[in-house]
């Protein structure tokens, strides 16, 4: 019996695809349509057979909502946008830019009648140098914590879940370093082998990573791995002046 897989297209195959989408909204909207990007692997050539296509298109009058679709038999997603929805976004910066703040700059512009993207990168350039870098690692660095005391509460049998919360762990623990590193990954693919070339890493980062994404059904194992996790980083975030820590409760 022939298993499923999805369908295999082209680079160009998606290029002319999203070229065809362009015509169609250029038709539909003409003056209204402000600019249309290609984002995601496509747009940074990591893009592999069976990948998606994705596109951004900002138009006059149509409100922010992300449609699905297959078109041809590939799969297609469209993020519609406001001109006011887009440079909002510009101007945002969370504890993800890791892995979100390279879009303006990695996507590949199909069509942009009044110069929108120049804008748009300077304004997510202007927001990241008045970024408090400190306080998104803190963020990360909580999240990662939600998600380590999370699997010290699960039963020795609950692997599946155990499993699910290692790689929340893995993955917060590598948005940290990134943002300590100031680094976009290239993508979610190759996040973990990027993080292990920096230069500012908790000690054991690399073994310690692979360890808790190795999926060990053994979970009391896996705890171990996650704490030796935990306490390597929490320790070098703290040299870093990053901390959980507020026994005086002098925020309050």
């Amino acid at each position: 019996m022939t298993k499923w897989k999805p369908q295999e297209f082209t680079t160009d195959d998606r290029l002319h695809v999203a070229n065809e989408i362009l015509e169609n909204l250029l038709r539909k909207y003409g003056e209204r349509l402000i600019s249309v990007a290609i984002e995601g692997s496509t747009a940074k050539g990591t893009d592999r057979p069976e990948s998606d296509l994705e596109l951004r298109v900002v138009v006059e009058g149509r409100e922010s909502e992300w449609y699905p679709f297959f078109y041809k038999g590939m799969f297609v997603g469209i993020s519609f946008n406001t001109v006011e929805k887009i440079q909002s976004k510009a101007r945002s910066l969370d504890y993800e830019w890791c892995v979100k703040g390279d879009v303006l700059f990695t996507c590949k512009i199909l069509y942009d009648s009044s110069n929108l993207y120049q804008s748009l990168r300077e304004i997510a350039l202007e927001t990241e140098l008045h970024t408090d870098f400190n306080v998104l690692m803190r963020d990360a660095l909580t999240d990662m914590y939600e998600h380590v005391y999370k699997i010290f509460t699960i039963k020795d049998t609950d692997t599946i879940v155990a499993a699910h919360e290692a790689r929340q762990i893995a993955y917060w623990a590598t948005m940290l370093v990134g943002l300590k590193n100031r680094h976009k990954f290239l993508s979610s693919r190759t996040m973990y082998e990027e993080a292990f070339g920096f230069h500012s890493l908790p000690n054991n980062y690399e073994m310690n990573i692979k360890e808790v994404l190795s999926l060990h059904t053994d979970v009391q194992k896996l705890k171990r791995f996650v704490g030796n996790l935990w306490s390597s980083t929490a320790e070098w975030a703290g040299l870093h002046g990053i901390s959980l820590e507020e026994d005086s409760l002098s925020f309050i």
